[in-house]
């Protein structure tokens, strides 16, 4: 726990830099419990549901809950840093991605594929903190029945 709790420190940090002076983001404080109830209700689609914490142009912050593996994404436009709080999975870096298509959501710079082949497979667990630069394709999967809980900050450039 230790370790997640420094590696947000450490990514909370590096947000400050990201905003100009005079930003008015609200403290807060939330407790694991409190950030999971957040997200607790599954999308009946089976995506992953988030909540953004703070958003700004170039910046979000996510608290995450994943009960299905996802589709392969890629932006073009945001980087993601994940600090995995809670469950377990494994995450697919780089490859040849198949079907991919524009996010149906409409965003900018936003793609999804079927699957992936070619890329490195990572252990996804908790305290582990993964950064994966735009462009990158990257394929989350869960084991049966897991769930996955994590925090993401999305930089712009």
């Amino acid at each position: 726990m230790r370790a997640i709790l420094l590696a947000a420190a450490a990514l909370g940090c590096l947000s400050t830099a990201v905003f100009a002076a005079g930003d008015t983001d609200a403290f807060r404080y939330l407790t694991k419990e409190q950030a999971f109830a957040i997200v607790a209700q599954p999308k009946t689609d089976g995506s992953a549901t988030f909540s953004n914490l703070i958003q700004h142009d170039d910046f979000i912050e996510q608290v995450v809950q994943r009960t299905v593996s996802g589709k392969v994404e890629t932006h073009e436009f945001f980087s993601d840093y994940m600090v995995i709080v809670d469950g377990n999975a494994t995450m697919t870096i780089g490859g040849t991605v198949k079907g991919n298509a524009k996010n149906p959501n409409g965003a900018a710079g936003e793609w999804l594929g079927a699957s992936s082949t070619g890329g490195k497979v990572y252990d996804l667990k908790a305290g582990v903190l993964i950064m994966i630069p735009k462009g990158v394709p990257h394929w989350m999967q869960l084991p049966a029945n897991g769930k996955l809980h994590y925090i993401t900050f999305k930089r712009r450039g």
